[in-house]
């Protein structure tokens, strides 16, 4: 059985799409693999971290939780107004070499590019696409 450890972007807004990003994987391991797990880490609306004097004092907390994840798994499209916040959680993957998944928003123009090329994949709304992304780039 393995174990994925998963770091959210900027995960803390209400109706920001991680319940529905928490619900396609909690579908992909009843409906497809059952011995799938994982266990979900991202800087809380409740966290501390975001209150941090400086960015590099946030930055240090951000990679400290990223440290012990397989990948970053970011919702586009949806956060413009962090774009800096998100920039910094990409920084911090490509210095701990994790890999960055994108799970894509309807509306393509709204990903950046600097996610198109941070990314080792993009996947649709869907929960097979998104388990087997997570696999494969363990």
């Amino acid at each position: 059985m393995a174990n994925y450890p998963l770091f959210v972007s900027h995960s803390w807004l209400p109706d920001d799409g991680t319940d529905r990003l928490y619900s396609l994987l909690e579908n992909y391991r009843i409906r497809h693999v059952p011995d799938f797990t994982y266990q979900l880490f991202s800087v809380s609306k409740d966290d501390p971290v975001q209150h941090l004097p400086s960015k590099k004092a946030l930055a240090v907390a951000i990679e400290e939780k990223m440290r012990q994840c397989t990948c970053l798994l970011i919702l586009t499209g949806v956060f413009e107004e962090y774009k800096r916040w998100i920039d910094l959680e990409m920084d911090i993957a490509k210095k701990l070499k994790k890999p960055v998944i994108l799970v894509e928003a309807a509306a393509k123009k709204h990903t950046s590019g600097k996610e198109k090329r941070a990314a080792k994949k993009i996947v649709k709304w869907d929960a097979k696409e998104l388990g087997e992304a997570i696999e494969q780039v363990k």
